[in-house]
């Protein structure tokens, strides 16, 4: 096989890599914005970041599948199993261009790993957050005794849950 017919489709298979990469950079940057809104309790912002997010999403869905389809092109190409990943692409390719390949693949790789590491990272915020709410919500249940104390529906009571009492004052 002569590496004319082979190399365009390296080339193109590290466009598209370069192309995945650009776009978990992208996420990136909406993940960075998640965890500002996070942090500044902007509810609000939340559904704008999240829209921008599965755009990306389905944009990097759809070069994977561009990749996929290349992979297997080119693993059939090299007498390949159709199964091949590109994990085992790179380890069969032996030509000059396949360094290229692995290079922006490696780089592709750090790129999505760092997006999954920032994620993390706002899931553990949000759960922080979330044990801070509950534990104000909860530290409000302590049954409370006193005069001139009225249910949330205006009723006399003696005694109840702090959270859920009004008391009368002067």
């Amino acid at each position: 096989m002569s590496s004319r017919t082979f190399s365009p489709t390296t080339a193109q298979l590290c466009r598209l890599l370069s192309q995945e990469e650009t776009a978990c950079r992208r996420l990136l940057d909406t993940v960075h914005e998640e965890r500002a809104a996070i942090r500044a309790l902007a509810i609000t912002e939340f559904h704008a970041i999240n829209c921008r997010r599965l755009s990306i999403l389905e944009s990097l869905q759809a070069l994977a599948d561009e990749r996929q389809r290349i992979v297997h092109e080119l693993a059939g190409r090299q007498g390949l199993p159709p199964a091949t990943s590109i994990h085992g692409l790179l380890d069969h390719l032996k030509s000059a261009a396949s360094a290229e390949l692995q290079a922006v693949y490696r780089s592709y790789m750090a790129a999505a790993k760092t997006v999954r590491d920032e994620i993390k990272q706002n899931v553990v915020l949000i759960e922080g957050i979330r044990g801070v709410v509950d534990q104000a919500l909860s530290a409000g249940t302590a049954v409370v005794p006193g005069q001139e104390l009225y249910t949330a529906d205006g009723q006399s009571s003696g005694a109840g849950r702090l959270n859920m009492l009004i008391h009368q004052r002067g």
